[in-house]
């Protein structure tokens, strides 16, 4: 094929599964894991450059609401018991080149955000969770190459 790709390899979220702690999360709508940089310029010459100082994650998640979801979590804060998560995301896309799948598991998630009661006439309820994580506990289990 080339450089060209056709439209049908563009993988969708469709087909991707997120698992909290063990637990399937069927209602999950959208996840997202990303990883900051944190970078110190470096002068060379007339040149500047930069340097990588350290690495930070975060992660949102955002569900429809069918269950109290993270109640527990909630109640652990509230004892003063930092409760941490482990998310694992699998993209199973059935045009992915050669039927592969990408996998992540993340370990070490705490909450940041966690809405407890939101609601609103006429309007399907979302949740939308947010946190952090430390980057080097995150592993790639499954890549598509």
């Amino acid at each position: 094929m080339g450089n060209k790709v056709p439209g049908y390899r563009v993988l969708t979220g469709t087909y991707a599964e997120i698992w909290v702690d063990g637990e399937l999360i069927a209602e999950a709508k959208k996840v997202e894991l990303k990883v900051t940089y944190n970078r110190e310029d470096v002068q060379l010459g007339l040149d500047v450059d930069s340097k990588v100082t350290g690495q930070a994650g975060e992660w949102t998640m955002t569900l429809n609401k069918v269950y109290s979801r993270y109640e527990e979590v909630r109640q652990s804060i509230n004892k003063g018991v930092d409760k941490r998560l482990q998310i694992i995301t699998k993209l199973a896309d059935p045009d992915a080149v050669g039927h592969q799948i990408e996998r992540y598991s993340t370990s070490n998630c705490w909450v940041n955000d966690l809405p407890v009661v939101s609601y609103e006439r006429g309007a399907l309820v979302e949740m939308e969770a947010s946190g952090g994580f430390t980057p080097s506990d995150m592993v790639n289990l499954d890549r598509i190459k």
